[in-house]
């Protein structure tokens, strides 16, 4: 098994230059007028840096972010405590940190992954330990989870890492007192909003590749990144039809074709 600080360090580089999940809160802010906002653009400046520079992000580092990271060990032991079925920590439990990428730009790390009594996993796991005695106590009235939730966008990143599975626990632990409470949700809730949010992903990492090849600012690009994105798409319907199928293979040269002459890198004008 791998030391935490070398899965650490494979993690980080799975991570450079895509869209993850714990980003997607703020990937989803719109602003006036503007179908990204600044919270939004944030993320994808951030995205666009670590893929023209092929430089890892800074992750930062402060009181709140330490308390979580040193109490997610006892957080899953609790967990443990509370099911019946096997838990696996997704990042002490395997011999790398789990970190799921199931379309281009876009890669997600859970916390923890159910396992049903045949061996499949069957639900998805998220932890979030409060520093904030006050935010833990907030937290003790929710029973739903919905759109107001802070982490909403996170936990359907996590239904799009894994779409073989349909259900996703929401862990609040108490560090202070080793308590906690578990909330579910299940995929069939929130199909639209999972649809609405792939889409978004898919564009926001568009437009970032667009604004490095064009020089241009994310938001002169959502047009052209549209259509770039409406090629690949119908590409990916048509790749499970080609095989054998000669007519499909020449649709998919033309829009190869198309898609080729739409992404031609723009010379320098520096």
């Amino acid at each position: 098994m791998k030391s935490i600080e070398e899965k650490e360090i494979e993690w980080r580089e799975k991570r450079r230059g895509k869209i993850t999940a714990s980003t997607l809160p703020d990937l989803m802010k719109s602003g006036k007028g503007c179908p990204f906002g600044k919270a939004a653009l944030d993320v994808m400046y951030i995205v666009r840096y670590e893929r023209r520079t092929g430089m890892i992000r800074e992750n930062g580092s402060n009181k709140a972010f330490d308390w979580g990271h040193e109490n997610e060990p006892l957080a899953i032991e609790w967990v443990r405590s509370q099911l019946l079925n096997e838990i696996k920590s997704c990042t002490t439990d395997f011999n790398d940190i789990v970190f799921n990428e199931p379309f281009e730009g876009f890669g997600d790390s859970p916390d923890f992954y159910v396992y049903g009594f045949d061996g499949k996993v069957i639900a998805l796991g998220e932890i979030k330990c409060p520093m904030s005695q006050g935010k833990i106590e907030s937290l003790q009235f929710g029973n739903t989870i919905n759109e107001k939730d802070e982490y909403y966008y996170q936990f359907l990143g996590h239904f799009l890492g894994r779409p073989d599975v349909d259900k996703l626990y929401y862990v609040i632990y108490d560090g202070y007192v080793n308590d906690g409470r578990i909330l579910e949700m299940n995929r069939a809730d929130h199909v639209e909003n999972i649809k609405r949010l792939y889409d978004r992903i898919r564009l926001a990492s568009e437009m970032i590749d667009e604004s490095i090849r064009s020089g241009l600012d994310l938001l002169d690009c959502v047009d052209k990144a549209g259509a770039v994105l409406d090629l690949k798409l119908q590409i990916e319907v048509l790749k499970p039809q080609s095989k054998g199928n000669v007519p499909v293979q020449n649709q998919i040269y033309k829009l190869k074709k198309e898609l080729r002459k739409l992404t031609k890198k723009v010379p320098s004008q520096h």
